[in-house]
């Protein structure tokens, strides 16, 4: 990484960055990312974005307020291009490619350097206590188009 980002990453023209890096706990018997890891490292790229917005998913899980709700993941698609191996130095790029009254898609890479090592979109779903579908309050709305 060219520049050191903050833990919880940066967020430049729209784009949220997380610096991470490859541990052995992440890696195969031959040193290789497991391909599910990469879901994770794209969950904790959505989660800092989302917190880097002022979004705070911990307290909406509350349900204090009436138009409070919660993410889930309702679609993934990803494709793997390159391995990252142990002790790589990784980034997370994640942007809200859509945002709908009750969902939002984010389009996401993980990167080394300049070098693509997987891409994907994840898409979500905003939902009420009771699981149902919810449109996303205003306040939401209006972070996730700031970014």
């Amino acid at each position: 990484m060219a520049e050191l980002l903050p833990h919880s990453g940066v967020i430049k023209d729209g784009e949220h960055i997380l610096p991470l890096r490859v541990y052995y706990e992440d890696t195969d018997a031959g040193g290789i990312v497991y391909y599910a890891n990469y879901l994770k490292y794209m969950e904790r790229g959505r989660s800092d974005m989302l917190r880097k917005l002022g979004i705070d998913q911990g307290e909406m899980l509350k349900f204090l307020e009436p138009d409070d709700i919660k993410f889930v993941v309702i679609r993934s698609e990803v494709d793997y291009i390159k391995p990252a191996e142990l002790d790589d130095e990784i980034t997370v790029h994640t942007r809200v490619s859509k945002l709908g009254k009750a969902s939002l898609s984010m389009t996401q890479e993980v990167r080394r350097g300049n070098d693509l090592l997987a891409k994907g979109v994840i898409r979500a779903a905003s939902l009420n206590k009771q699981d149902r579908p919810a449109r996303m309050p205003k306040r939401i709305m209006e972070k996730l188009t700031k970014g």
